[in-house]
This record gives structure tokens, sequence and C-alpha cells, in this order.
């Protein structure tokens, strides 16, 4: 069965077989931080040699090679598709000089979150505004490991980068954003808090890949006072992070170093 691609920003995505549906919405397999994209804009149907096209009914539509696409449309390699102000291409592997990319849609399965070990409910949904970052935090001084061990120091440098999140913890549930980001943490800016050494899951909604569920640690809050003209927010450790997922975050860093060195 041969592969397909889709090509975005330089990194090939593989198609897997079945319906990939492509929009805004957290459920979506591939999705965009877009408002011109819809929550449900488009979906691939791959079969075992071919793969399809299909519109479903978006707000602004999906161009196929400069043209509306109506019905499902069946797709050659070097098909340039646009949704929303993103441009995705097709490439097949039999092409001369294609590399293919590590980068799939499906990250594997999840590992058993905080929520399966402790069935505390929690209390209705709070939200905070997005806020857009401005300045670097300064560096973390981490909290103790729970368990008596100190931590070792932040494992991995952390980028500036701003993607929403959805934090869930037995306390809370919030929709904030990145401050930074690295393949092992995250700081997210939020003024409302949880205490250090509380197990949460983050719903990270990756540009032009799938949201990323991944279980974490609180090791440091940064509250009002300590933030003077700053954010405030929390300083999350990632944990039991799977293989897929952590090639997706690297390459969500490997993007913003691009950006930075481009700036």
């Amino acid at each position: 069965m041969p592969p397909f691609y889709l090509e975005y920003l330089g990194d090939s995505i593989e198609l897997p077989v079945g319906e990939t549906v492509v929009g805004r919405d957290v459920g979506c397999m591939l999705r965009f931080n877009d408002p011109a994209v819809s929550r449900r804009h488009l979906r691939f149907i791959r079969r075992e040699d071919e793969v399809f096209l299909e519109d479903l009914e978006s707000a602004n539509g999906t161009i196929l090679n400069g043209r509306r696409v109506r019905g499902a449309m069946r797709l050659a390699d070097g098909d340039v598709i646009h949704v929303g102000t993103r441009e995705l291409t097709i490439r097949m592997p039999d092409v001369p000089s294609f590399e293919a990319s590590t980068l799939t849609l499906t990250v594997s399965e999840v590992p058993p979150s905080f929520r399966e070990r402790d069935p505390t409910p929690r209390p209705k949904m709070a939200r905070t505004t997005t806020m857009m970052a401005v300045t670097v935090p300064p560096p973390m001084q981490e909290a103790p490991d729970p368990g008596g061990e100190p931590l070792v120091r932040r494992r991995h440098e952390r980028h500036s980068i701003e993607l929403p999140l959805i934090y869930v913890s037995t306390e809370l549930e919030i929709e904030v954003a990145t401050r930074n980001l690295s393949v092992s943490g995250v700081f997210v800016r939020s003024n409302i808090l949880d205490p250090i050494g509380t197990k949460c899951r983050l719903t990270i909604l990756v540009d032009g890949g799938p949201a990323l569920e991944v279980n974490g640690v609180v090791r440091r809050v940064v509250d009002r006072q300590e933030a003077g003209d700053d954010f405030e927010g929390l300083g999350i450790e990632f944990v039991d992070v799977l293989p897929g997922q952590r090639v997706w975050l690297q390459n969500v860093v490997d993007r913003a170093q691009a950006d930075d060195g481009e700036a």
C-alpha cells in the first residue's frame, strides 16, 4: 500500500488510511489555529491506492488548484489545497528527491491520565482571557519533587511560543495559552492557579498537527505578587510523553527556532 503525504511548512505528514478530518475543532486529526478555518472544514478519504478530498460545508470553502471544491475530488501528486490561510500540497512517495518525514497524525494511545487514577469530580469550567506574549519570563526556580528528591534543572531550553491549551486538573478546567514551550515542559499564562505538585492533563492545540494530550505536574506557581508586571501562570513538567507526541513537540519547537532565525 503506497503512502500519501501532506506537505505543510516544509514538513511532510503521512495520511493514515480512512478519514482524516481537518479543521479548528480539538477533535480534528489535523487542526489549524486559524479563524478562517471552520471547526470541521474538510476531510481526506484515503483508500489503498488513492486519496479523495471533500469540503464539509465550510464557511469559507476549500480551494483545490485554484478552484472551489464541490463534492469528493480525487487527488494527484502536486495538488495544492488552500484551507483558510493555510496551504497544503499532496505528495506521493515515488516523486524524485522527496524525503518522507517521521510526522504522523496517529500519535499512539495516550497513557492513562491522572483522572483515571483519581476519580475526584471537578467543578464547572472556568475560563481566562488569552493575552499576547510580550517578553520571555525569567528562568524557573523549580519546586522539589513531591517524593523528596530534588528535580534536575530544566532539561530542555524553552522557546517563546504561543499556542492555545486546555488545562485540566481535579479542581480546574481552563482554556489558556502557552507562554513558552519545550519538549519537556511548558509555562502557561493563567490568573487561576493550582498548587505545586498538582497532576494535570494538557491538550496542546498544535497548529498544523493533531491536538496533543499530555500528562503533567505543576512545578512552579507565579502569582500576582511574584509576577509584578509580567504574567501570572503555571510552570508544568510533562510526564509519560509518548514517542509520537515528543516528535510533534520537537517539531513545534523547531518551527519556532526557524522563525526566530528568520526574524
